[in-house]
């Protein structure tokens, strides 16, 4: 059976919310911090050999040892969670690395259970990562959730904050309702059946590759888009997508931080 561990790279800083995932006022409503509602839901998962923090601030260490978690000191120079968590697989005896944010409360043991038993599956993906339905007009056009459309296989094709795919003949900003007609006329016509895809944050990593990653080739579609993802289609590698219905709210902003603590307050 090979080794899976899940890893939560955890940053202090914030540029739109600092030290969220420490924040006292979650545990002074939830009874818990934000990374630890995270952790904790982690650890629900049965197809994990560990579940490990990646931090890169004493304070958040201390919080994670107070309730009782596994945390690891990484460097605090990454310029992203993927390198934060390259650097702590490289330690580990793993066959695969779950990365799972640590501002992400709502995922479940389930999902991450799902998501392994797809990427042991996997014949030809290097990366493994979920996908929701897209259900209003506005997510389609949010710049901010990301779009994925994926090949027969369930590969993707690509990423991007852009609205893909483009339906011609139809109005999708003014009506999502036209845009769903027409594509069931198409999927009738054809005998398929399609839906709009955004993107959850969430990976598992083959480990070699993810060991890898950071020294590939940037392509210019990921400096234009700001989607890592894009670096793995781009030099000639697969990634499994999961369309799952379990939906994913991060923690980005003051404003999520407060329906966070409406959600789970106790």
């Amino acid at each position: 059976m090979p080794k899976t561990v899940a890893i939560i790279p955890a940053r202090y800083a914030s540029t739109r919310l600092p030290g969220k995932l420490i924040k006292s006022e979650a545990r002074e409503q939830t009874g818990k911090y934000l990374i630890e509602h995270v952790y904790r839901r982690v650890m629900e998962a049965k197809n994990l050999q560990e579940v490990i923090i990646a931090a890169d601030d004493e304070r958040i260490a201390e919080v994670v040892n107070n309730f009782g978690g596994s945390v690891t000191m990484s460097s605090a120079n990454h310029t992203s969670g993927t390198d934060r968590v390259a650097e702590i697989a490289s330690n580990l005896d793993a066959d695969f690395v779950v990365n799972i944010q640590g501002d992400e409360p709502d995922i479940t043991g389930s999902m991450i259970d799902d998501l392994i038993d797809a990427m042991y599956a996997e014949q030809e993906a290097a990366v493994c990562t979920f996908a929701n339905t897209i259900k209003t007009v506005e997510e389609f056009i949010d710049p901010n959730v990301v779009k994925v459309v994926i090949d027969r296989n369930g590969h993707a094709m690509y990423f991007s904050r852009a609205s893909i795919p483009f339906i011609r003949d139809g109005n999708i900003h003014s009506s999502f309702t036209t845009a769903k007609e027409i594509l069931n006329e198409v999927n009738t016509a054809n005998n398929i059946s399609f839906h709009f895809l955004k993107h959850l944050g969430i990976y598992m990593y083959r480990k070699d590759f993810l060991l890898s990653f950071s020294s590939l080739p940037v392509p210019k579609e990921e400096e234009l888009e700001k989607l890592e993802q894009l670096r793995v289609l781009s030099n000639g590698y697969k990634i499994k997508v999961v369309i799952t219905p379990c939906t994913c709210e991060g923690v980005d902003t003051p404003e999520d931080f407060e329906r966070f603590l409406e959600k789970y307050r106790i």
